[in-house]
């Protein structure tokens, strides 16, 4: 199995893993080939569409999922690394310019691969691996509040073991898998035992836990009432503490108190303007008010915070599909599907999005895929293709789609249900729907641009609309 070694870093090739400091890094496999692609031709020049041919064989992607791998790997080994790896060169491509040595599984490094054509990276500062994830950390790679709390003109610091298990549950924190997010938990406790008059530790916890509740990786009701109750400790202790705002945000927003929801969330943005999950709730709240354009810039601004967050990237996908950017929400949608490749709802953005631009056979494609891929999604699927073949004249099929679409509806999106029958010509089946769904369901169906053909219909406007 072989292994490329430059600096702390080193990739698996085989299985496109990269680690640091013998810790792997979270990344998606289209991010890691983006680096092998590289680094197996150091020194060399790769323009873009050779890369893009490369990792994106089956076509159908752009430039800026490019841009983007890369962005992200420049971010994640920044934290770890003073050296330069990759260079940019305007209107040619990139290049990658580190020392390699190759080694072999078990074996003995080979000799390093020849460098002196290559620019000379910055000196590396050799500092230990918890100390310089926690200086990365606190210092704006997550965007996070200075370690240092801010009160009656003085600066107190946590002690040192509570700074170095603060830093450890930020990096497992930031990865928001469920099993990071657990353990980022028992870091957190740790620090609220050795420092319980600090904010600090109280405040990632309730972050932590309505990420758990958020994301439905445990029981959401308990997640959230801990949340809720973190959160209230860390504002009795710091009034600012913008990330437990943040947090209650989370919470109203679940409980579809919207009102509650944007207070407390445009509060946490004031006060943490650097804080990923606010400006994700907040631009998650937007869409919930209908409000395509400043979800889709709210969401913009959480994605260049945290580049990878899975979630906030999905959710900027969606966000440009309604507000009518759908080359942008294809790329986001595959940048999401490189961070996790089990993100299978993106593949649903992707579809509409071909299907808007009108490259229905893309669309069917995608959907198919989307289909076969998750066992839970077939229903859905199917709602999706009805919709797109009856659109095409392609009735029999979409008739086929639409009755396995209705066979389960637990699975299936009102919406998507609801322009299914509506492009069969059953529109009084499509009101029957949406009579029965929420407010936000009315919302999503009004932004879709697949609702465009139905704008005006008598029927719909004079539809009933349910509370949520």
């Amino acid at each position: 199995m072989e292994r490329l070694i430059f600096g702390p870093f080193e990739l698996d090739v085989e299985r496109l893993v990269l680690s640091a400091d013998g810790i792997q890094l979270a990344l998606g496999p289209k991010v890691v080939e983006t680096l092998l692609a590289l680094a197996e031709r150091p020194g060399e020049i790769l323009a873009k569409s050779e890369l893009l041919a490369r990792i994106w064989p089956e076509g159908f992607i752009e430039e800026a999922s490019l841009s983007q791998n890369v962005y992200v790997l420049r971010k994640t080994m920044r934290a770890h690394w003073d050296g330069e790896v990759i260079e940019t060169l305007p209107r040619r491509g990139y290049r990658f310019v580190a020392p390699i040595v190759p080694r072999v599984a078990e074996g003995v490094p080979l000799a390093p691969l020849p460098a002196a054509a290559l620019p000379a990276p910055r000196q590396r500062r050799w500092l230990p691996s918890a100390v310089a994830l926690f200086a990365a950390l606190v210092l704006g790679a997550l965007g996070l509040r200075a370690i240092a709390l801010r009160g009656d003109a003085q600066t107190r610091l946590l002690p040192p073991t509570a700074q170095r298990l603060y830093a450890l549950g930020r990096y497992y924190w930031n990865e928001r898998s469920q099993t990071s997010l657990l353990r980022s938990l028992s870091y957190f406790h740790r620090v609220v035992t050795l420092a319980p008059r600090d904010p600090r530790g109280y405040e990632a916890l309730a972050s932590a836990e309505a990420m758990m509740g958020d994301y439905g990786y445990g029981a959401p009701s308990l997640d959230f009432a801990a949340a809720g109750l973190y959160a209230k400790k860390a504002i009795a202790l710091d009034p600012s503490a913008g990330e437990a705002y943040a947090a209650l945000g989370a919470i109203a927003l679940d409980r579809r108190h919207f009102q509650s929801a944007n207070r407390l969330l445009e509060r946490a943005v004031r006060l943490t303007p650097k804080d990923a999950p606010a400006r994700e709730w907040l631009g998650i709240l937007r869409l919930n008010d209908g409000d395509a354009a400043a979800g889709y810039r709210d969401l913009r601004v959480a994605a260049r915070l945290d580049p990878l967050s899975t979630a906030t990237t999905a959710w900027l996908a969606q966000a440009a599909y309604f507000d009518r950017h759908f080359h942008q929400a294809i790329a986001y949608a595959h940048q999401a599907l490189d961070l996790d490749p089990h993100r299978f709802d993106t593949l649903t953005t992707v579809g509409l999005a071909q299907e808007a631009l009108g490259n229905n056979h893309l669309a069917a494609v995608t959907f198919e895929a989307f289909s076969s891929r998750c066992a839970s999604c077939r229903n859905e699927g199917a709602a999706l293709l009805a919709d797109l073949y009856a659109r095409e004249g392609k009735r029999t099929l979409a008739r086929h789609e639409l009755a396995l679409a209705r066979a389960d509806v637990h699975d299936v999106g009102r919406d998507d249900l609801a322009f299914a029958f509506a492009a069969l010509g059953k529109r009084g089946s499509a009101l029957a729907v949406l009579a029965h769904a929420g407010t936000a369901t009315h919302l999503a169906f009004e932004m879709d641009p697949r609702f465009d053909s139905l704008r005006g219909f008598p029927l719909y406007r004079s539809a009933p609309r349910v509370s949520s």
